[in-house]
């Protein structure tokens, strides 16, 4: 079996207890609750498991997983999975995740503008008056 350290994703050793790679003590991982290991997995280097995390904290409504979600769609050029973290965001639906996906209105990739602007005639008549 293959184990990666949950920080920097590089192969370890199975009884490791700090990685050789990034220095972080493996146990300290351990004591994080289950929405600081879903954010953590957002760097995670297979798609598959990006993508999972980013719908789990939709589905929590993960407030703190807000801005790690913003820095993820800012860091990558991947515009399917630009509109999966447009859609957890609209989950989550908290102040910061909405002013984000407004602005993201003005996205230059069509796929992303045209998810940001259907999120947003989604939103509540509360919400539908700050387009």
């Amino acid at each position: 079996m293959i184990f990666f350290c949950p920080y920097c994703w590089r192969e370890i050793g199975e009884n490791e207890r700090k990685c050789p790679h990034c220095a972080m003590f493996l146990v300290e991982h351990d004591k994080k609750d289950f929405e600081e290991k879903l954010i953590n997995a957002l760097r995670h280097p297979v798609r598959d498991t990006i993508e999972r995390a980013v719908w789990i904290l939709g589905k929590l409504k993960s407030h703190i997983a807000v801005d790690a979600l913003i820095d993820l769609f800012n860091s990558i050029d991947n515009p399917f999975l630009k509109r999966h973290i447009l859609e957890a965001l609209y989950e989550i639906d908290s102040e910061p995740a909405k002013a984000f996906i407004i602005n993201c209105i003005e996205n230059e990739e069509g796929i992303v503008r045209k998810k940001a602007i259907e999120l947003m005639e989604n939103f509540s008549e509360k919400y539908k008056g700050d387009i």
